[in-house]
């Protein structure tokens, strides 16, 4: 039979584990209109419900699933949280509503010194300016935590001018425009693409 102290010891290990699967993870920033902190299981829901919507899916690429379930989002944390070291975050508001992402990409061979940036924001919480400040602030924490980053770039399709302003807030400078280089939902779209510096970011800092 197993004594009382090993039973309390038991029971505070699964309250522990049980608290631990509740917490929300520590912030890598913290904002004025949002967080962005590491994705956590319980996301899941959250991200299916803000994810699901055909109006995000078109300005993404097909990897983006369309509709996007449950499944999907869980699928996705567990690949955001499993990637080491971490490169995709969740955005929430202050009082921890899930809102969003955003994240990076890495490219290769010559290019390895660059990385996408890639983000999507809620429906309903568009207009707020939620997305400008967390692209300008984790910019500059991509720069500052990865110091072999030159370059951070994004490729915007043709008529998603929400993103595009987005950008342009945040400092990237518009390169060039691929033409016809997007095929999506029987669509043939250009593809814009905008860029940002480490010295652009950072000045004399970087």
């Amino acid at each position: 039979m197993a004594s009382m102290s090993q039973n309390n010891g038991a029971a505070e290990q699964t309250e522990s584990q049980t608290r631990a699967q509740f917490e929300s993870p520590m912030p890598i920033l913290t904002l004025s209109r949002s967080i962005i902190r590491p994705y956590h299981v319980l996301d899941a829901p959250s991200i299916a419900r803000e994810a699901n919507n055909p109006l995000i899916a078109q300005w993404m690429r097909n990897l983006f699933p369309d509709p996007y379930t449950l499944l999907d989002a869980e699928s996705w944390i567990s690949i955001a949280t499993k990637t080491l070291p971490l490169r995709n975050f969740a955005i929430t508001r202050p009082d921890g509503t899930y809102v969003g992402g955003i994240g990076l990409k890495p490219l290769a061979d010559v290019e390895s010194r660059t990385m996408e940036i890639g983000y999507w924001i809620g429906e309903a919480h568009w207009g707020a300016g939620i997305m400008t400040e967390a692209v300008i602030a984790f910019s500059r924490w991509s720069f500052e935590t990865i110091p072999e980053l030159l370059r951070l770039e994004a490729g915007i399709f043709g008529g998603n001018e929400g993103s595009m302003a987005v950008l342009r807030k945040a400092g990237y400078t518009f390169e060039g425009r691929r033409r016809n280089a997007v095929f999506k939902n029987g669509k043939v779209l250009d593809f814009h693409m905008f860029a940002l510096l480490r010295e652009e970011c950072l000045g004399s800092r970087g």
